[in-house]
Formats: C-alpha cells, sequence, structure tokens
C-alpha cells in the first residue's frame, strides 16, 4: 500500500530511480505499477475486458496473449461462453485459481515498470504454479518486482529477501546466503517447505517467516 501510495511513510522515504514516491504524480505512479494480490478483484463484465483492463485500448489479439503467458487461455476456452464469460462481482462464478490467473493476464498486458505480487500463486496448483511461475519470470525481466509470499519456491531466484517476523525484518540476503545458516528462521521455513536449491535472482521478495 506504501508503494502504491494510498499511504506515505512516518518515516524513510521510498525511491523509483532515486526519486521520493511523494514528489511524482500520483496517477503517473500508478499507471507505472501491475499489482497482483492473493484475493485478486474481478469485474462482472467480460474475462477479455477484465484483462484488458490493465491496458485499455488492447486488441483482443494482445488480450488473449497475455491470457496464454499466463496460463488462464485454455480454462478460458473451455468455458461455455469463452472470452465472452462474465465471472460475477468479485468473480464468484470462477474458482480463486482462475481468478488469480485472469488477474496475472490483466498485469501481463499492463507491462508495468513495477510488478507487486502478493501472494499471487497461492490459489494454484502444483502443475498451474510452476507454468505461472515461469510467466511471471518472463513479466520480470527488467522490471522492479517486490513479491510477499509464503511459499518458498516463489522467491528462491531474488536478488534480496526480507524475512519478516511480527512485521518486522529479521533476517536479509539471498536464498543461499540465508540458507547456509541452518539456525536461521528461513533456514527452519525451508527445511519445513523442501525448497529446491538456490537459483540466479531476478527480483526482490519478501518471505513472512
Amino acid at each position: 500500500r506504501l508503494i502504491e501510495r494510498f499511504y506515505d511513510p512516518q518515516q524513510g522515504a521510498l525511491l523509483l530511480d532515486g526519486t521520493d514516491f511523494r514528489a511524482l504524480e500520483l496517477r503517473w505512479l500508478r499507471r507505472q505499477i501491475g499489482f497482483v494480490e492473493q484475493e485478486p478483484i474481478l469485474f462482472d463484465c467480460s474475462l477479455m475486458e477484465n484483462i484488458k483492463y490493465g491496458r485499455p485500448g488492447a486488441s483482443d489479439e494482445a488480450a488473449i496473449a497475455a491470457a496464454e503467458r499466463a496460463n488462464a487461455d485454455a480454462f478460458i476456452r473451455s468455458l461455455p461462453e469463452g472470452y465472452a464469460t462474465r465471472p460475477g462481482e468479485k468473480g464468484v462464478r470462477i474458482s480463486g485459481g482462475q481468478k488469480q490467473r485472469v488477474a496475472i493476464a490483466r498485469a501481463i498486458s499492463k507491462e508495468p515498470r513495477l510488478l507487486l505480487l502478493d501472494e499471487a500463486t497461492s490459489a494454484l496448483d502444483s502443475t498451474n504454479e510452476a507454468v505461472v511461475q515461469a510467466s511471471l519470470e518472463a513479466l520480470m525481466e527488467g522490471r522492479a518486482t517486490v513479491v510477499i509470499a509464503h511459499r518458498l519456491s516463489t522467491v528462491v531466484r531474488a536478488t534480496r529477501i526480507l524475512v519478516l517476523s511480527g512485521g518486522v525484518a529479521v533476517e536479509s540476503g539471498t536464498h543461499a546466503e540465508l540458507s547456509a545458516d541452518a539456525g536461521s528462521a528461513y533456514s527452519r521455513f525451508m527445511r519445513h517447505q523442501l525448497v529446491p536449491p538456490p537459483q540466479a535472482g531476478r527480483c526482490e521478495e519478501d518471505a513472512d517467516g
């Protein structure tokens, strides 16, 4: 919420390319941000329109391409009305995982400079999570990305991980650095989830431990 400037920090500052967020025009700033949350908001209009909401004026082809990258195209086409399907208010007519894939497609369509992912794959099964995670990593390339996650499999490639406890950052480092300390909170969390070996990082992420 601080990054989107629903609130301003009481101490310190948030910077975008060295510029204080408070010095940036609010409408411009929010156009630069793609946000996928744990409970995404969908509107009671067609799924095509929901995806295009991320980028008004986008073509149907561009929206479909975004859905394909988010692993949403197949399930959308399986619906009786396809992309014309109305998901209902708040997306009540489709599953949580399907809602998240539509929200991810919307973020992909927007092509944001700054990407915020708040438990963005939490409602997906392991198969869809792996496919969508690959799509998200392609979207992250060249973009500042902040990920909030409890599934450590989504943060192992991060350039920097912050481990939070009670709202306070208690550990910071890469996956390799944090996992090397067997007594760290991150290592305990990692052993609980059986996270795979570390890989090269791309984005900055938060692990809520």
